[in-house]
């Protein structure tokens, strides 16, 4: 991180000006300190990107002044300068909040690959707070938007994810329509393998025939219509990512090669006699209940296990409706640039309008409908008057009550109703959160995604 800027405190002149020199010529902003008060005005009033501290300096030790870097608002990382023999207070101040330490005589390679590290962690870090406050998430060029609480957790599990640098395999359940691709870009965007390839794939629109060559390759003369050598998508991915849509609808041969596949690293195509290892971040996405695939015998339970190290799940739009009014806003500023149309305001009777409905369609649908609008509108602002029919119909496909509720004259406080039949149904299940599920006409993703939404997972 070029121009970052850099607060070095030590005792010793000579070293100083070293650092202060060699550091300049790397492109860093050097300011230096020969005293640990004179550090700390300057972090109060100015700021630091990263500390250099030294373990002894004239007016204490570096060890007694770390807890106060760390009381700054947004403290900078700091590296620990020892002398030879303090490695064992080295290592305290590592367990009170240093980033790392560093014996003297300092080599600069080691140094600068330390503080790129630390400028690298402590940006990622800074993301996570920042995201659980915004709306708008940027990973390169792939944008996650939205207010919700299932939203904020996507987006701070992809920067952990690109923190740790894991190439740990990722499962995405939801709806179809609700991003489960633009979360899976997001991922690979954000992470270290960004620029090797990011190879997606729908195995629901692959044919049974035709899964275990798609993936794995083949061998010419493998089946009648090999005519020559294949590499499937798992060599074409090497080295960087393999989205594997819709992987709840994979035949079962094909699961089973696929689990061999995750614990061994290598592929072997099809009509092939040799191992080829494969280097490959694993994202797998479906609109299916995986956990009752498992138990009905759709779906391999293993596979399942090995998918889902770490879950992500995106609820259907009308769960989440707080997160309409900045996708709207964020879908017509992009439409509006690919159509080469100018942008149009949405009054608030309108966002309301859109707000109210059910979206069966999730983000596809609502992103068709402001296309729509955007085509046949000549207003600069979009009105009640320019949403269409369905919309102002109101509340969408969803089905028929056999006993409708009647909306009381002074309204009702929805969220605590949602609470109160979440509760109920816990009650009347002793707790079992599926039979609970059943009873509410919910997955079991929905029904655990709103036990945690109203904070119910103690009762």
């Amino acid at each position: 991180m070029k121009g970052a800027r850099i607060a070095v405190c030590d005792d010793e002149m000579l070293i100083r000006v070293w650092l202060e020199e060699h550091l300049r010529e790397r492109g860093y902003d050097v300011v230096s300190f020969e005293r640990g008060g004179e550090l700390l005005n300057h972090l109060t009033e100015a700021g630091a990107d990263l500390v250099l501290l030294d373990l002894r300096l004239p007016d204490g030790s570096g060890l007694d002044l770390l807890p106060e870097i760390k009381s700054i608002d947004d403290p900078p990382p700091v590296i620990m300068i020892t002398a030879h023999g303090e490695v064992e207070t080295a290592v305290q101040a590592v367990r009170a909040g240093a980033h790392h330490f560093l014996e003297k005589p300092v080599q600069l390679p080691e140094l600068v690959l330390l503080i790129e590290k630390a400028l690298e962690s402590h940006r990622l870090v800074s993301e996570v707070n920042r995201y659980r406050e915004g709306n708008r998430w940027q990973f390169a060029e792939v944008t996650l938007v939205g207010r919700s609480r299932a939203m904020r957790q996507a987006a701070e599990v992809i920067t952990r994810l690109a923190l740790r640098g894991s190439p740990a395999n990722v499962l995405i359940q939801g709806d179809s329509g609700t991003g489960k691709d633009v979360v899976a870009r997001a991922i690979h965007a954000r992470g270290p393998r960004r620029s090797r390839p990011f190879i997606a794939v729908n195995c629901s629109a692959l044919p049974e025939s035709l899964v275990e060559s798609e993936l794995f390759g083949h061998q010419a003369g493998a089946f009648t219509d090999a005519r020559e050598e294949k590499h499937g998508l798992f060599e074409l991915a090497h080295g960087g990512t393999l989205f594997l849509d819709e992987v709840g609808d994979m035949p079962a041969p094909a699961q089973a090669k696929l689990l061999q596949v995750l614990e061994r690293h290598v592929i072997r195509r099809v009509g092939g006699v040799h191992d080829i290892p494969v280097d490959v971040h694993v994202i797998a996405a479906t609109n299916r209940d995986l956990e009752a695939a498992v138990e009905d015998g759709g779906f391999r339970e293993d596979l399942f296990y090995r998918l889902n190290v770490v879950p992500i799940f995106i609820p259907p739009l009308r769960e989440r409706p707080e997160d309409i009014a900045p996708l709207t806003l964020h879908l017509l500023d992009h439409l509006s640039k690919e159509m080469r149309l100018p942008l149009r305001r949405v009054t608030p009777e309108a966002l309301g309008m859109l707000e109210a409905y059910a979206w069966p369609g999730n983000t596809r649908e609502l992103r068709n409908v402001l296309e729509r609008i955007l085509l046949l509108a000549d207003d600069p602002v979009i009105d009640v008057d320019n949403m269409p029919r369905e919309l102002r119909g109101g509340g969408g496909d969803s089905p028929p009550s056999t006993q409708p509720f009647v909306l009381p004259a002074d309204g009702i406080d929805l969220d605590a109703v949602e609470r109160d039949l979440i509760r109920q149904a816990l009650g009347r299940t002793e707790g079992n959160k599926s039979q609970a599920a059943r009873l509410l006409g919910l997955s079991r993703d929905t029904f655990r995604y709103r036990v945690e939404k109203f904070e119910l997972d103690g009762e």
